[in-house]
């Protein structure tokens, strides 16, 4: 039986939200979304127990995907948590990037709910691999 693990997503659209929601429930994991940076920080700041992932929409307004990882990456207290950059597209100077800053994964919006699921598994499994 796989256990079940708590995922954190943040992402300026609400249907990408509700998509990955249902992807990742579908999965047996509890999910926490967010739309913003400040709501998601803040729970980070309250929560008894950290997620077991994070993962961060690359392209949002104010604060994007890459700023908050370097925020996730530089604190004592959250550096350990994985972190999973979604995007509809990954340029190979953005991997670079985004594995220099400290990512852990690379995922690509998926238009399918059994591909997102796919992903998310294999996300996942690359995590508890490192």
């Amino acid at each position: 039986m796989k256990k079940t693990k708590q995922l954190f997503y943040l992402d300026d659209d609400h249907d990408d939200l509700s998509f990955f929601r249902d992807a990742a429930e579908r999965l047996g994991h509890e999910v926490s979304t967010f739309t913003n940076a400040p709501d998601m920080m803040l729970d980070l700041n309250l929560a008894e127990t950290m997620p077991d992932a994070i993962f961060l929409d690359v392209h949002m307004p104010l604060v994007n995907g890459e700023e908050i990882l370097n925020t996730l990456k530089h604190s004592p207290d959250w550096k350990s948590i994985p972190v999973v950059m979604i995007s509809t597209a990954y340029p190979k100077k953005l991997v670079k990037q985004f594995l220099d800053s400290g990512a852990n994964y690379l995922m690509k919006k998926k238009p399918t709910m059994e591909d997102l699921r796919n992903s998310i598994e294999e996300a996942l499994k690359s995590l508890s691999r490192a």
